[in-house]
């Protein structure tokens, strides 16, 4: 299929009208019908049967809109991306991160980032490692912020520092002074993460090497954010990174308290982009600013500060 015929067969498939594709598209009906005529010549079967003046997709239009809608979704983020650069000729930056690290290091970074180069715009998304990965490798992301990422082929990783992995949760399950033994807490009140991460496997490790492998929370989330926002709710206590706690206790109402852990533990934090893309002034600039945010942060949990206890 031409580029023609893949605009004129989205169209109709957004819009389920002949007509309706036409003026989406700014041309007469009669032109997109024969557009559409000629796409099913050359492709040998049919897209679209009629029923009641309407147009339905066969099942061989439906497989192949699943292919095209991603290929029409990439094509409008080539279109925002040179909108972006026209606009803001000093440069264009796509980053990404973990939720976690939305909530707290990215928004500051970002704050700090846009006093050094107004003239350089943004756009900021949250997923998960593997995803943030395979987005960098793909050259849609320009930089992402991650936990302990896996050395990869294509990928460059510029370590950060270190996030202390801290317990968030109310002062009745902690000790009155020092850090919260890993080996003295209740799993019954215990909100896990998972294992399939960075930071869940630095926990499951460390419980391994305690012994305590027979040990299970009693509520998994597997996002740090939603176990925060359980322990927030008093549903028990987290095992998060410092700056999911940091946030959960400026946003909370309740009470709790965060505190390093013994042994301590603390994962690390990179920033990975493709290797060989060029630098730009704008990359660098945010590499510096991250660095700078990460060495402000508290480093053990314990500088954190906590709610009143009673």
């Amino acid at each position: 299929m031409r580029l023609r015929h893949l605009e004129i067969f989205h169209a109709v498939m957004r819009t389920g009208s002949l007509s309706r594709a036409a003026e989406l598209l700014f041309i007469s009906q009669p032109a997109a019908s024969k557009v559409l005529a000629h796409a099913e010549r050359d492709l040998g079967f049919k897209l679209f049967t009629r029923a009641h003046g309407r147009l339905l997709p066969t099942r061989e239009a439906e497989l192949l809109h699943a292919e095209t809608a991603h290929l029409f979704a990439n094509l409008e983020n080539v279109r925002r991306l040179a909108r972006n650069l026209k606009r803001h000729p000093e440069g264009h930056l796509r980053i990404g991160c973990l939720p976690s690290l939305g909530l707290s290091l990215i928004p500051q970074a970002v704050r700090e980032f846009r006093q050094r180069c107004p003239g350089v715009s943004l756009e900021v998304q949250t997923r998960h490692g593997d995803e943030l990965l395979a987005l960098v490798l793909s050259r849609e992301l320009d930089i992402a912020v991650v936990f302990d990422p896996p050395a990869r082929a294509g990928v460059h990783a510029a370590e950060l520092g270190r996030a202390a992995v801290v317990y968030l949760g109310p002062p009745a399950s902690a000790p009155a002074q020092g850090p919260v033994a890993l080996a003295g807490l209740d799993d019954q009140h215990w909100i896990g993460i998972g294992n399939s991460d960075p930071l869940g496997g630095l926990i499951a490790q460390a419980c391994h090497d305690l012994g305590l492998e027979e040990r299970t929370p009693m509520v998994e989330a597997r996002t740090y954010y939603v176990a925060a926002a359980l322990a927030e709710c008093g549903v028990g206590y987290a095992l998060v990174d410092q700056f999911t706690a940091q946030f959960a206790l400026r946003a909370s109402k309740e009470e709790l308290l965060i505190r390093p852990l013994a042994p301590p533990l603390s994962v690390g934090v990179a920033a990975i982009y493709p290797d060989g893309a060029a630098s730009s002034h704008a990359l660098e600039t945010l590499l510096d600013v991250l660095r700078t945010r990460f060495g402000e942060a508290p480093g053990d949990g314990a500088g954190a500060a906590s709610a009143p206890t009673a």
